[in-house]
């Protein structure tokens, strides 16, 4: 029964690898949105790009990523105008990717929070099988 002792260890690396690539922050690839609205998405790019949608709008710039700390911008986005509350989202999912200043993801969820530790957004991972 010496594979027992095995088989344990296995499953503590296994289990802590997982743990750290989860809250590794792996940004570059990765797409993220709101539940099952559409019209809300942050796609990360290589080379610190990233792109997506407001609510209304488009959007596309650059963003700066230091372990848990996160800043987006600067940011260039269309300027359609669509009805009310299309354009209240985009007042807030733009005001949140304005303010985060840290970052945090856990069971697949995107945090942005500001610089005080507030919570501004959560967002889904879209692209996970």
């Amino acid at each position: 029964m010496r594979s027992l002792p095995a088989v344990a260890v296995l499953a503590v690396l296994l289990t802590s690898a997982v743990a750290r690539a989860e809250g590794a922050m792996l940004l570059p690839g990765s797409e993220w949105g709101e539940g099952k609205d559409l019209s809300v998405m942050v796609k990360f790019e290589p080379g610190n790009k990233v792109w997506g949608k407001l609510g209304c709008n488009r959007f596309t710039g650059t963003y700066v990523q230091d372990g848990t700390a996160l800043r987006f911008g600067p940011l260039a986005t269309t300027r359609m105008a669509c009805p009310a509350p299309a354009m209240k989202t985009e007042a807030r999912v733009s005001a949140a990717l304005i303010a985060t200043r840290k970052a945090s993801i856990t069971h697949l969820k995107l945090v942005l929070r500001n610089a005080k530790g507030r919570r501004l957004l959560t967002l889904q991972r879209r692209d996970f099988d």
